[in-house]
């Protein structure tokens, strides 16, 4: 077993050291573009679906929600059919693959967060979902930048951290809004379903940008390894 081991590390390591040499495989810049442009266009329509009070028009809304979130599974899926085909790759397979999870986890949180509106129907919203569903879109946008500008990483690495920064500042932000909300709900709602409701889409809401905050730490995680 400890051959095995040494044998591993030792194919892991020149990997690595042809990663150096070789003309890397650009096919899943543009992957992860698509990916990013999904996603922004996913939190935005949820914005809208929390501002709009009809319900038949909340579902149109959710059901293109939805149509993004399938689009963004068919995108995933590309991307790891091409990382099991491709023998080098732009940075380690481990951090290609936890990106692509995270990111694909993003979209499902935002799309999560549509139908717990749409299915639970709660009778009002408060500020804090407004602003906590504003500060997704805001990850988004930086995450479409990141995806973006990874192609050309090493150039644009400054611009690259500046981006992720926010997005942790936005996860802190968004933990101290959550917190806040539901001290303020338990205070103010007396119906105890409509608690559990409201509940439940903020802590989708709050999930959503802790979610966004993983994906800006592989990116920091990939910098530090290229550099």
């Amino acid at each position: 077993m400890g051959n095995f081991f040494l044998i591993l590390n030792f194919f892991m390591k020149i990997n690595s050291f042809l990663q150096l040499f070789t003309v890397k495989d650009r096919k899943f810049f543009p992957l992860f573009k698509q990916q990013g442009e999904y996603i922004l266009d996913a939190a935005k329509l949820l914005t809208d679906l929390i501002n709009e009070k009809d319900e038949e028009e909340q579902r149109n809304i959710y059901r293109n929600v939805k149509t993004r979130e399938t689009q963004g599974d068919v995108v995933t899926a590309k991307i790891y059919d091409e990382l099991n085909k491709s023998f080098i790759t732009p940075f380690d397979r481990d951090d290609i693959q936890m990106l692509t999870s995270y990111l694909d986890s993003f979209l499902d949180l935002i799309n999560d967060t549509g139908k717990r509106i749409v299915m639970y129907q709660p009778c009002r919203t408060t500020t804090h979902m407004y602003t906590m569903a504003n500060l997704v879109v805001e990850d988004a946008q930086h995450l479409r930048r990141i995806m973006d500008d990874l192609e050309f990483i090493n150039k644009r690495k400054g611009d690259i951290v500046t981006n992720c920064k926010r997005i942790k500042e936005i996860e802190h932000e968004c933990d101290d809004l959550y917190e806040l909300s539901i001290v303020e709900l338990f205070k103010q709602e007396k119906d105890p379903i409509m608690v559990i409701k409201l509940r439940e889409i903020l802590m989708s809401l709050e999930e959503a940008t802790d979610r966004a905050q993983h994906v800006s730490s592989v990116i920091r995680r990939i910098i530090v390894k290229l550099a």
